[in-house]
């Protein structure tokens, strides 16, 4: 004979089941807030373009998930090839975009010599790099590309100070850059680059620290 429940029985168990229903969907929801959240996170913490990167030239792809490196690179010599090569690459647009909006000779002035002395250390790394086995990056990073994009986007009172500023900046890290490889460096034809260029960054920093103090930055602001 089929067992029955009695009504009220079958009510209590499809009540307790709405609950455990509603229960579980109060668990799953915060779970899936906090999935999504770290996949954001994930995505904003991922690594740079890699063709903002300088690499081993070594590095073979053996299939689609395995590469092998035929010749170890030291990571300081790659480390050195990437930040010198998108220092000149930033250098290089910085000083086309200042040739273009800046309206003070002397600021002008000194993003031709921008222009002319980045575009020739960068033809002079080339090779230097090929040479120490490091494949440079092509496109620049992510930090400088928003410092290409702040010169563009600045008001025409603003370009001039921001320009220097940036340059400044980029001026004293390359130093840094140029003395640390000269003194430490693990590759002897980039050694002798960077002590080639550390004099030379030195100067350039100083002139635009002359700019700074002069009133160059102050011609196009408009008067408080």
């Amino acid at each position: 004979m089929a067992l029955t429940f009695p009504l009220l029985t079958r009510r209590r168990i499809a009540g307790a089941n709405d609950i455990i229903r509603r229960d579980v969907m109060q668990m799953k929801f915060p779970l899936l807030v906090a999935a999504s959240a770290l996949a954001v996170s994930l995505a904003a913490c991922g690594p740079e373009n890699p063709a903002s990167q300088a690499s081993n030239s070594t590095e073979v792809a053996v299939d689609g998930n395995t590469t092998v490196v035929t010749e170890e690179v030291d990571s300081g010599v790659i480390n050195f090839v990437e930040k010198a090569t998108l220092s000149n690459m930033y250098e290089i647009e910085a000083a086309k975009i200042a040739l273009e909006r800046s309206k003070v000779q002397s600021v002008k002035d000194f993003a031709q010599a921008m222009l002319d002395a980045h575009t020739a250390a960068s033809t002079e790394l080339q090779p230097l790099a090929s040479a120490a086995l490091v494949t440079q990056p092509t496109q620049l990073d992510s930090a400088f590309t928003s410092q290409l994009d702040q010169l563009r986007n600045a008001s025409v009172e603003d370009f001039d100070d921001n320009y220097i500023d940036q340059q400044t900046e980029a001026h004293e890290n390359t130093l840094s850059l140029m003395k640390d490889f000269s003194a430490n460096g693990k590759d002897a034809g980039l050694q002798a680059f960077a002590t080639k260029m550390t004099p030379v960054v030195d100067a350039h920093l100083t002139q635009i620290r002359a700019l700074d103090d002069s009133p160059a930055d102050d011609v196009t602001k408009s008067p408080s």
